[in-house]
């Protein structure tokens, strides 16, 4: 930042604005707003703490202030700028020009409704922003179909009426240019499809239904035909909604997942307990900004246009500037908007669904090897590693007192397993019950293997135990002066033990929890699973060694055909002597010594 720079960021005013910070280009690289320009401006003159800030602030070359007359008129107008702008370090909709709105033009005498991407403050009402084509075009068609609203151009009322046009014909119009309805009607029609628009059909549903009656009574029968069809309509399009929520508050649930300079967000729109629209928000976030900053540039975008603002938001993570968005929702609504984060209940869960479908959307989008799951990369901000440990290896031993003791390791790729690189070990240096100096026999042999072949090294390895099999672990890759993050993990407490002698406590609902967690039982499986066969096949051996005539030769022929000394036991004396190699004597004399034991 330049001295000129400073000296403007020195004698700016305190009044509530917009600041636009330039290159040595003139490119705005960023837009902000402040209750005091001066106060905000002032930061930057600190030494920056974030990557991102710092990279910013060493690009200023210029600045430009517009006061404002209060904060949520310099929201705002942040709002409007970085849509025309496009700067680089802002959060904002990624492609958000191309998203659509169903415009409302409630200034007409006979107003009608259109979709529409100008979203210029004219006094109609809009709503969206749409990002599925599929549920904008069904939005639109139902309106047209319950409450036959115009969608043509004309400048009603007209002197000379032109004839009524084909959506008249496919009763998809009321031809309030023919003069077919009442304006007074026409303009009840108008606040159903607002309310219908806004979610709330149940509160239309019964509306509907009493003015029907009220029209029939007073005789008013064409009215009252009208009504009736709008009910049933209505009552189709509702019929399939499922209740999520007992109760009738209107809500909106966003998830978000991001991932370098991109971000996913999932809006779910709850209303009179239903999920009625889910919508997702493609953004794009510069230098890994935080989850805050995001949320905050999704408001600013989705919110600041629209008429259909419910009386909860619901966010993954607090945000900053929550007294102003809540201010400004609450002008635009004219009733209490509220901000909230839940850590538990109902709501708590259909969050978790938002997050979860913003997952997935940010991974479909990622071309394929670039995404890596949120459990990689939560693993790497707990452990400090400098990146995300996406080749991860978990190690188990499973003995009975020393004896048929073997280690797995099993492998996975990102949080995915890749079980044709799992690994099985007979322990061969250790006798007796001593796990910690199996750990170190199993994990200096993969070590081993895997540098004689050049095969790549794991990012993490995670050994099922406390401090004791941690520590053999590491004596194991000093051998090797090998630099791998190793962490341990308990079986009752799921307690971490890092390599640097840290104790780790995640929270049980953390995703990376969860992969650890998964890796530990897949390589207990792993290891038992041989354990057990090992010991099995001993069992079966020593059995059949004390039986006199049976050699090494009809011993595996025996074990081939069996199986296990249950079933040789099970077996009548013929079944014995079809083995190839038993006669009907040696049949007799096994199947006497199996049954006198």
């Amino acid at each position: 930042m330049n001295n000129s720079v400073a000296g403007k960021i020195a004698r700016a005013p305190a009044d509530p604005g917009v600041y636009l910070f330039k290159d040595s280009n003139g490119r705005v690289i960023y837009i902000g707003k402040a209750r005091s320009l001066r106060d905000r401006l002032r930061a930057y003159l600190q030494p920056p703490e974030s990557p991102r800030l710092r990279a910013l602030v060493q690009r200023i070359a210029d600045l430009e202030t517009v006061v404002t007359r209060s904060e949520i008129e310099a929201l705002l107008l942040e709002e409007s700028l970085i849509k025309i702008k496009k700067p680089r370090y802002n959060v904002r909709l990624r492609d958000d020009k191309k998203y659509p709105y169903l415009k409302l033009t409630v200034t007409e005498t006979y107003p009608r409704i259109f979709i529409t991407r100008n979203i210029r403050p004219d006094g109609s009402i809009l709503f969206g922003p749409y990002t599925s084509a599929r549920e904008l075009r069904r939005a639109l068609r139902a309106v047209k179909r319950i409450f036959k609203v115009r969608t043509c151009k004309r400048l009603l009322p007209e002197e000379k009426p032109a004839p009524a046009c084909l959506n008249y014909q496919l009763h998809r119009c009321l031809a309030p240019c023919q003069g077919n309805i009442k304006p007074e009607h026409y303009r009840q029609l108008v606040s159903d499809v607002i309310q219908f628009l806004s979610g709330r059909s149940e509160d239309l549903t019964a509306e509907l239904e009493r003015r029907m009656w009220q029209a029939a009574e007073k005789q008013e029968y064409e009215q009252a035909a009208i009504l009736r069809n709008q009910l049933l309509a209505l009552r189709e399009v509702i019929r399939n909604q499922e209740v999520i929520t007992r109760d009738r508050i209107t809500r909106d649930f966003i998830g978000i997942a991001q991932e370098n300079n991109n971000a996913v967000a999932v809006l779910f729109r709850v209303r009179e307990g239903k999920i009625i629209a889910r919508e997702e928000y493609h953004l794009t976030a510069t230098g890994n900004a935080s989850t805050a900053e995001i949320l905050e540039g999704l408001l600013r975008s989705v919110y600041t246009h629209t008429a259909d603002i419910p009386e909860e938001i619901v966010l993954p993570a607090p945000i900053t500037e929550t007294e102003l968005f809540q201010r400004l929702f609450q002008e635009r609504r004219q009733r209490q908007v509220n901000i909230i984060v839940p850590q538990k209940g109902e709501k708590k869960k259909l969050l978790e669904l938002a997050q979860r479908n913003a997952e997935k959307a940010l991974a479909e989008s990622t071309p394929a090897g670039q995404h890596i799951p949120r459990a990689n990369r939560e693993l790497a901000r707990i452990l400090n590693l400098p990146s995300p440990p996406r080749l991860i290896e978990g190690v188990d031993i499973s003995n009975t007192q020393g004896t048929n003791a073997v280690g797995s390791v099993v492998v996975f790729k990102d949080d995915r397993p890749l079980k044709t690189h799992y690994r099985l070990f007979k322990i061969r240096t250790v006798s007796g019950p001593n796990d910690f100096a199996m750990i170190e026999e199993v994990l200096a042999r993969r070590l081993r293997g895997l540098l004689e072949r050049n095969l790549p090294l794991p990012d993490l390895v995670l050994v099922d135990g406390g401090k004791g099999q941690l520590s053999a672990a590491i004596r194991a890759y000093h051998q090797f002066d090998a630099e791998i993050p190793l962490l341990g993990i308990a079986k009752r407490t799921d307690t971490l033990f890092y390599i640097d002698g840290r104790e780790i406590s995640i929270p049980a609902s953390s995703p990376a929890l969860k992969l650890l967690k998964r890796i530990r039982d897949e390589s207990h499986r792993f290891a038992i699973t041989f354990h057990r066969k090992l010991r099995g096949k001993k069992m079966l051996k020593s059995e059949l060694d004390a039986i006199p005539g049976i050699g090494p030769a009809r011993r595996q022929a025996l074990i081939q055909h069996f199986g296990s000394i249950a079933r040789i036991r099970g077996a009548s004396v013929d079944d014995i002597a079809r083995v190839k190699g038993i006669s009907k004597s040696l049949a007799e004399k096994i199947y006497r010594h199996l049954h006198s034991t």
